[in-house]
């Protein structure tokens, strides 16, 4: 019959103890690295100064009521352009954002927005992505401030007041017709409307 030791082996103990603190401090420093990743990533500085991709948006953006408003809020890069409702979908965005650092470095980006000009020519295409992603997430970074059941239809005006109402009934998100608020609206090159609801004041 076997018999179970339940000797004591004092250096077994310690290996364990060591390793298992290396691996809690391992992951103790992998997480806030990650975290503190993010935080850089997600700061309006970093959009604004980091890229020179970003000089040309980021000029429109300091234009646009997400910047100024009467309510003095301010609506930064991140909360449009990251997703914060969990971890998992952040940690996507930047995964997938290591391929706009590569285009950065070494590929079409590099070349794309040397100039103003560059820069337009393929400004539709890139505004395209972004606009699907969001139609994809039913605006999900809008509804991180917006909640359309929060509206109070008495201070719209009635045709916005309708436009509003008819969008719930017909499961439209936000983007549907919100393009343009923020940078160029190149939208109208689209087919989109020939102007968007820019008055959030």
């Amino acid at each position: 019959m076997f018999r179970l030791s339940l000797e004591f082996d004092p250096f077994k103990v310690k290996v364990i103890t060591v390793l298992s603190v290396i691996f809690f401090i391992a992951g103790v420093a992998v997480l806030a690295a990650y975290n503190s990743a993010v935080d850089y990533t997600n700061s309006l500085s970093f959009c604004a100064n980091t890229c020179h991709e970003m000089s040309i948006p980021y000029g429109e953006y300091q234009q646009s009521k997400h910047y100024h408003n009467s309510f003095g809020v301010r609506v930064t890069c991140p909360d449009c352009h990251v997703p914060h409702d969990k971890w998992t979908n952040t940690l996507f965005a930047k995964i997938l954002a290591l391929h706009d650092l590569s285009d950065h470095l070494f590929g079409h980006m590099s070349g794309v927005v040397d100039t103003k000009e560059q820069f337009e020519k393929d400004r539709l295409e890139m505004a395209k992505k972004v606009w699907a992603r969001m139609k994809e997430d039913d605006s999900r970074e809008c509804r991180n401030c917006h909640a359309i059941d929060a509206l109070t239809s008495s201070d719209q005006k009635q045709g916005v007041r309708g436009i509003h109402l008819e969008s719930i009934a017909t499961h439209e998100t936000c983007i549907d017709c919100h393009k343009g608020l923020t940078h160029k609206p190149v939208h109208t090159l689209a087919g989109g409307p020939a102007t968007a609801f820019i008055d959030i004041q």
